[in-house]
């Protein structure tokens, strides 16, 4: 089973929409550069500027909708499969996603082993109030029997948003696609 690459699908899975956070980012770029009348350098302005800025957001919300769902990649599938078990806080699920040699490396801690260790690592998150658990892939690079896969979550821990960078190794073990390497980075809590 070889698996698929995929690069910048930047759309948030997950229990609370926040895709309108990169496509608004990406849309004020977009509107800078694609909004200059006959390369006067002069923005479109009044009904033309208006019509421009809703044909954007229509083709951007008809391609955030059609990916939202998209979990035909078997990567993406998995990770959203872990999402889902974590926010329904079901620690059988998420440690059948790991392999039973996995690792997991957080910030600051000592490195994480085994399918169990990473599976009571889970519980004492959701001690902690770890909920509302978002992802959104940037990049895949699909190999023969593994991938590398990197991106961001969002989640709530008690009452701070923490967003977070990882990067994962997937593997195909006895006909499975199994995380072995999970690499986990916070990028700030507020």
């Amino acid at each position: 089973m070889a698996l698929p690459s995929v690069s910048d699908t930047s759309v948030w899975h997950g229990t609370v929409a926040h895709t309108l956070i990169p496509v608004n980012l990406w849309a004020r770029g977009l509107r800078d550069r694609a909004l200059m009348a006959q390369g006067s350098g002069t923005p479109l302005k009044g009904p033309a500027m208006r019509l421009a800025l809703t044909l954007i957001c229509c083709l951007l919300a008809s391609a955030v909708a059609a990916q939202q769902n998209d979990t035909s990649n078997p990567i993406i599938a998995r990770m959203d499969a872990l999402v889902q078990a974590f926010n329904a806080r079901d620690l059988a699920a998420i440690g059948a996603i790991y392999a039973p040699d996995a690792v997991l490396m957080l910030p600051g801690e000592p490195t994480i082993r085994g399918r169990e260790a990473i599976v009571a690592q889970y519980a004492a998150a959701f001690a902690a109030e770890a909920r509302a658990l978002q992802f959104m892939t940037f990049d895949i690079r699909g190999f023969d029997q593994n991938a590398v896969e990197i991106g961001e979550t969002v989640m709530m821990v008690g009452e701070r948003r923490v967003v977070g960078r990882y990067m994962h190794l997937w593997e195909v073990v006895e006909d499975r696609i199994l995380l072995t390497r999970d690499m986990y980075h916070v990028l700030s809590a507020e």
